[in-house]
């Protein structure tokens, strides 16, 4: 079952959160936590996913520079999990990389869950999620779909 919303929070002084209850199902196995494609936050993969996307960067060729980018890029995560209070501890060197330092917004997005500084959310909220530009994703994607024969977009 796919898990989605958003919630503010704040990091407390040992650099955890309190992650929602609602939250928990993408992260009750555990999983990896590190910089998201976006460069702007942080993502927590549930461990089935990100297990996936080990094994596809496990079967790059050692000389694929693209591969080798990807791997580099989430090199500075770590796998974790919640504590017994429901928290998630994030280690100095994310927060800094995503500039997480008291106010937080998370995104439950499926699978995973987005960390973002919430000043920065809505800020690239406003300036890339709007309806047009939604409706454009939509077009795109529903043209992927149409090319590889899913029409019904799963």
């Amino acid at each position: 079952m796919a898990i989605n919303g958003e919630s503010e929070h704040q990091i407390d002084d040992a650099g955890r959160i309190n992650i929602p209850r609602r939250f928990h199902g993408i992260l009750k196995d555990g999983g990896y936590l590190t910089r998201a494609l976006n460069g702007q936050s942080l993502v927590f993969y549930s461990s089935v996913t990100w297990n996936a996307i080990d094994k596809t960067l496990g079967n790059a060729k050692f000389y694929d520079t693209a591969a080798q980018n990807v791997k580099r890029h989430f090199s500075v995560g770590l796998e974790t999990k919640l504590d017994g209070q429901g928290r998630l501890t994030i280690p100095p060197n994310l927060r800094q990389r995503a500039g997480l330092d008291k106010d937080v917004t998370l995104l439950a997005m499926g699978d995973c869950l987005e960390i973002w500084d919430t000043r920065r959310w809505r800020e690239y909220d406003q300036a890339n999620c709007t309806p047009e530009q939604v409706a454009q994703s939509l077009d795109i994607l529903s043209s992927r779909d149409a090319a590889t024969g899913k029409a019904d977009g799963g």
